[in-house]
């Protein structure tokens, strides 16, 4: 009963607003062929400029980019601006899809409606797909049902006590069925935990997820005279290059920070703060380990509160912008190893407004602080200290966090939280 009152009106389709999202190589191959065809009419063929635009972004999407489309990247990718680029003034992408909008328009105004629709929402940079039979599905019926007098219907002038609840009758299961839905999905928001609140902007990402570590040559200041790798150089000194050398403990934390990924189901690749490029952190999101040893790390922490500084040498310093004068996070690394009794890191999740990705950071001051920050993101116990601090509404928001471990022996112990920002 409720199945064949959706039918009647019209609400039955395969997906929201009556999209469908290509699943197989049948289905892109159809959306290719549609695209070929707009892009030969008279409302495309003339302007190389749309014609690109509407071309890359629906390439992108049938490559499984949607989600990564925006303004900034098709104005990099296609109007070919420096990465840094001020989209404030900068109105390229913005005028370009307005008029990739309206020409779609005029396309399928003048084309056969049983072919395949490609729509561009106001608003978003991701195209949808819609046949014709389900855009018709999803519309209200093209004429009105001819009425049909009920055979029991009572004679004029008697009450319709009963009428009404026989047409009612399929609103009690539905409702009971959108009850049911709806108290699914506020128990799932409920019950999801702090480490799965910190992580899903990261782990509901379809792109695979960077793992970048800090090298040797992030933390040269300035760089050594170790020869560049090049082509002709020997592999004993490419072995030992400074590009090629991580401290091993940041290993371990990239290690940590792999096997969640891959106990979650999410694709990874591994690059090193030298080798990383900017269109690499454009493709999806990034975790970045090390702080002085990792320049795409420093970038990040250049805007923020918390930031790293370098008095001399050997004095590296947390800075916190809000009280500068405060020097108690701090390191003195001409002191040997066995008698530092703590150290200092720096935890963030934020989107990266140079690539519209989320970036996640474990970077201590030195390793032990390094080490404590990766525990801190990969264990779900660790992570409710997160909560209880953190204010209303932290799961959407950027943050970060410095983290104080106490160590013993060149071994560091549980991470604590001594201050944060969340915006």
């Amino acid at each position: 009963m409720i199945s064949q009152n959706l039918q009647e009106t019209g609400l039955m389709a395969r997906a929201q607003n009556g999209t469908f999202h290509p699943e197989t190589e049948a289905d892109r191959d159809e959306i290719r062929s549609q695209l070929q065809r707009i892009l030969l009419s008279p409302a495309f063929q003339n302007s190389k400029r749309y014609a690109a635009v509407f071309k890359y972004i629906v390439d992108q999407t049938l490559n499984g980019f949607g989600d990564q489309l925006k303004e900034r990247t098709i104005g990099i990718e296609v109007f070919n601006r420096p990465p840094d680029y001020d989209t404030a003034t900068d109105h390229a992408v913005r005028s370009a899809m307005a008029e990739i909008r309206k020409r779609l328009a005029q396309y399928y105004q003048g084309e056969a409606n049983a072919e395949l629709r490609i729509d561009v929402l106001p608003g978003s940079y991701t195209p949808q797909f819609r046949r014709a039979e389900e855009e018709w599905a999803y519309a209200s019926p093209r004429s009105a049902p001819v009425p049909v007098k009920p055979a029991n219907q009572p004679p004029a002038g008697e009450p319709a006590r009963g009428r009404a609840w026989p047409r009612a009758k399929w609103l009690v299961p539905a409702c009971l069925v959108l009850a049911a839905c709806v108290g699914a999905v506020v128990v799932t928001e409920r019950t999801r935990t702090p480490f799965e609140d910190f992580w899903n902007p990261v782990f509901s990402s379809h792109a695979p997820v960077l793992l970048c570590i800090g090298n040797v040559e992030g933390g040269k200041r300035p760089p050594d005279v170790n020869p560049t790798v090049s082509p002709t150089l020997g592999l004993r000194d490419f072995h030992n290059s400074a590009s090629q050398t991580v401290n091993v403990h940041d290993a371990f934390v990239l290690a940590k920070f792999a096997g969640l990924l891959e106990a979650n189901g999410r694709q990874f690749q591994f690059a090193s703060q030298s080798d990383a490029t900017f269109a690499d952190l454009q493709r999806g999101p990034t975790i970045l380990v090390g702080l002085m040893n990792n320049g795409w790390t420093e970038r990040l922490l250049a805007n923020l509160r918390f930031t790293v500084d370098q008095p001399t040498p050997d004095k590296v310093t947390i800075r916190d912008r809000n009280n500068p004068a405060n020097n108690d996070w701090s390191i003195d690394f001409g002191m040997p190893y066995l008698n530092v009794t703590r150290d200092y890191a720096l935890v963030l999740r934020m989107v990266d407004p140079k690539t519209e990705q989320v970036v996640v950071v474990a970077a201590g001051i030195t390793l032990f602080g390094t080490a404590a920050a990766g525990d801190f993101l990969t264990n779900p116990r660790e992570l409710r200290k997160l909560a209880a601090i953190a204010p209303p509404g932290w799961q959407k928001k950027n943050m970060e966090i410095v983290l104080s471990t106490d160590v013993i022996r060149g071994s560091s112990g549980p991470p604590r939280i001594v201050a944060a920002q969340f915006w």
